[in-house]
């Protein structure tokens, strides 16, 4: 390098070095954007009780869309971040554990939508506290929540049947409602076996049907249908629900099962029945408690 160029470098290298860090920043500027954020703690479900039952439901996620554009899928808490300011249009839809598995999280299709326009600044951190119901195109094939006389369940060949249980300790309480009785089924050292199903035929029905139900069980059990095909009475397994506690810590929990590939499976199957069994160890005791349960199609 000559003397005159080394010269000229020297003059104008603050000043380049400068410029070059100016148009680095403004560059960062257009390819960072800061986010503001939206806060959902918890989520609120309600129902007309004659209608719908017992407003217990299990909403573990939520599905973000902003302006149209989805964001993602948030568990609960969810702290969101969203790359827009001003008024936004925001959507959530209710996420579950289907059959109760954490891998399987879709949207829930029988809840409604929470809709809200909030106007977000960058940084701030806005709150939201997200309602949802039951769809109005919903309905349900079947529910027991065993208020009314008899149980809507039967149980197969030799094995017991469910009984109510009025014991307050024993009982699945949701705020807001009146619980009287739960379903109960105890299982004894010596007996080993129980299977109950739905005492009415019920009707393959449009495109989704899933169970819901409040359990409280020591042991473990199996759910599936049962339908009739050229004279024979078919099993078909669809799950399993695992038990929530001891006989000391009884827990309650709610679960959603999918039962619509089993329902709409077979084009020459038109009526179903819905079953409910264990097997345990002879040695062992358990403890069997229901409530709420639902068919619900759309």
């Amino acid at each position: 390098m000559n003397t005159k160029m080394a010269n000229r470098l020297k003059r104008y290298g603050t000043w380049g070095l400068l410029l070059v860090a100016l148009l680095a920043e403004s560059a960062c500027e257009k390819t960072m954007t800061v986010p503001a954020y939206l806060y959902v703690d918890s989520v609120f479900f309600s129902t007309q009780y004659a209608k719908h039952g017992s407003s217990s439901a299990n909403i573990t996620d939520v599905w973000v869309t902003v302006d149209g554009k989805n964001i993602g899928v948030y568990e609960l808490p969810a702290t969101i971040p969203v790359l827009a300011s001003g008024e936004v249009k925001v959507q959530l839809q209710a996420g579950i554990k289907k059959n109760g598995i954490s891998s399987l999280r879709p949207v829930y299709p029988f809840y409604t939508s929470y809709i809200c326009y909030p106007h977000l600044e960058k940084r701030r951190c806005d709150t939201l506290v997200p309602s949802f119901t039951y769809h109005s195109s919903v309905f349900f094939d079947f529910k027991e929540d065993f208020e009314d006389a008899g149980i809507k369940f039967t149980g197969l060949d030799s094995s017991k049947g469910m009984s109510k249980v009025a014991d307050r300790k024993e009982l699945c309480f949701h705020p807001g409602e009146v619980n009287h009785y739960a379903g109960q089924i105890t299982l004894g050292q010596g007996e080993s076996y129980f299977e109950v199903v739905t005492n009415v035929a019920l009707k393959k029905q449009r495109t989704y049907t899933f169970l819901e139900m409040d359990y409280c069980v020591t042991g473990d059990m199996e759910v599936g249908i049962y339908y009739q095909l050229n004279g024979r009475k078919i099993q078909t397994p669809i799950g399993g629900v695992y038990r929530t506690g001891t006989l000391k810590d009884k827990e309650w929990k709610k679960i959603y099962i999918n039962l619509t590939e089993a329902v709409n499976g077979n084009s020459l199957v038109s009526n179903y029945e819905v079953y409910v069994k264990a097997v345990k160890p002879l040695s062992d005791s358990a403890v069997f408690l229901f409530d709420n349960i639902k068919i619900v199609n759309m």
